[in-house]
């Protein structure tokens, strides 16, 4: 999703994936060190920026 998809796309996934794995505590994310070369670093932002988002909501 990340290296293809539109930031809208990206931003659901991220947020749906924290949704998922954060249940009952102990989920921490981590951005992975092997972003392939050609990932929009709009798409990059776009994680980081939902991770913030959920962080400071707290959905």
């Amino acid at each position: 999703m990340l290296p293809f998809g539109t930031p809208r796309e990206v931003r659901g996934q991220v947020l749906s994936r924290i949704r998922i794995f954060s249940v009952n505590g102990g989920f921490v994310f981590n951005a992975v060190y092997n972003l392939q070369a050609k990932t929009p670093v709009v798409n990059v932002a776009t994680m980081m920026d939902a991770v913030r988002e959920y962080n400071e909501k707290g959905y």
